[in-house]
């Protein structure tokens, strides 16, 4: 599989993948608090975790298509650019901070997923 079709697919599945982690914390805190079993429902009434679930299948599969062709040993390091992508969309849409430390630790994902790509 050509590489820049790799990286291109990797990062498609990344980005739906941390938005639907967005879309989940969204959800999750307009959940009222939950009792009992039948309060589980309202997960299930949510449009905003139907979403994020909705997102995070199609990643699954785009991921599936990718084993096919792809080593396991380098696609599983690709694919931690969703933590670079996460805190990106959680600064951005829900107004979080990311502390420097945390930063620093992205910082080594980036390297660390730079040096994967190009073996």
């Amino acid at each position: 599989m050509p590489l820049l079709i790799l990286l291109s697919m990797v990062f498609f599945g990344a980005l739906l993948s941390a938005i639907g982690g967005i879309f989940l914390k969204l959800g999750a805190m307009r959940l009222a608090p939950i009792h009992g079993v039948f309060d589980l429902f309202a997960i299930l009434l949510n449009w905003r975790i139907m979403a994020g679930l909705t997102l995070y299948f199609i990643p699954a599969m785009i991921w599936i298509l990718l084993l096919r062709k792809v080593e396991l040993s380098l696609l599983q390091p690709l694919m931690s650019i969703v933590y670079i992508i996460t805190p990106l969309l959680a600064v951005y849409f829900l107004d979080e901070h990311v502390s420097a430390s945390r930063w620093a630790g992205i910082a080594v994902i980036v390297i660390g997923v730079v040096m994967i790509s190009r073996s």
